[in-house]
């Protein structure tokens, strides 16, 4: 059935891939969810969530990128995260039914699919699986939320709280004959929000490394030359309950 994109609403649903929500869905739990979702568009700079917000329904991404952060009573704004394609915003208020903790703003034209809450709780009873998945995304969430006050609270300088998060977003990355490669889409100013320093700071601490050969700008990528050589310049030890790598 065609989506008001002019394309089948099944092929924008699971281009997004198998990870996240849609983790494993079987055919009629696929059938289920096409049945009850809405899809929308919207333009860069759209607030889809905002903090205090009452959850209403939940939002699957499925084209573009959004900015998931919060902000301090005096204004600071912290970037959590940025979500992509096949990522879920608004999990958390969306399950606990509370008020959101968090802001998602749109970073680009952005596709979503989306669904009242009460539809979600019922999908999620009909479809174990979905609630598995939910179960997991939660669960990570936590997790990336805690390396995140790591870095906030346990970093005392700012040069090792830039060195972790580079550290923390290679850990996915491909690796080249030059070293780990990291998409680097988000401004000085959006890294410092990331880990509580200036964009002033993250650009003359970017240009250090640069200068000591540790990391080299191509582009909109970043190239860490080696892990342990950026570990070991900035006075740190690999992240807690990892093994130590050799890049």
């Amino acid at each position: 059935m065609p989506s008001a994109f002019g394309v089948n609403r099944q092929d924008i649903c699971w281009s997004c891939g198998t990870e996240g929500f849609f983790r494993g869905l079987c055919a009629q739990a696929r059938s289920d969810f096409e049945s009850l979702a809405r899809y929308i568009t919207c333009p860069a700079g759209t607030v889809l969530i905002d903090e205090e917000q009452e959850p209403t329904r939940i939002l699957f991404l499925l084209e573009g990128e959004v900015n998931v952060s919060m902000n301090s009573y005096d204004g600071r704004r912290l970037i959590l995260e940025v979500a992509g394609a096949g990522d879920t915003i608004g999990l958390a208020s969306a399950v606990s039914g509370d008020a959101s903790d968090i802001r998602a703003e749109a970073r680009f034209p952005c596709r979503i699919a989306w669904l009242p809450l009460d539809d979600f709780h019922a999908f999620l009873v009909r479809h174990p699986i979905a609630s598995k998945n939910v179960s997991r995304e939660l669960s990570l969430q936590h997790t990336r939320a805690c390396k995140r006050l790591r870095i906030l609270g346990l970093t005392s300088s700012a040069m090792a709280k830039l060195a972790h998060l580079l550290l923390e977003w290679s850990r996915v990355g491909p690796r080249t004959r030059d070293g780990v490669r990291i998409r680097f889409v988000l401004t000085h100013e959006e890294i410092g929000e990331c880990i509580g320093i200036s964009r002033e700071t993250v650009s003359r601490t970017l240009s250090d490394f640069k200068d000591h050969d540790l990391v080299k700008l191509c582009g909109p990528a970043l190239i860490i030359r080696s892990r342990r050589a950026l570990e070991i310049y900035v006075g740190i030890n690999s992240m807690p309950g990892r093994k130590r790598s050799a890049a």
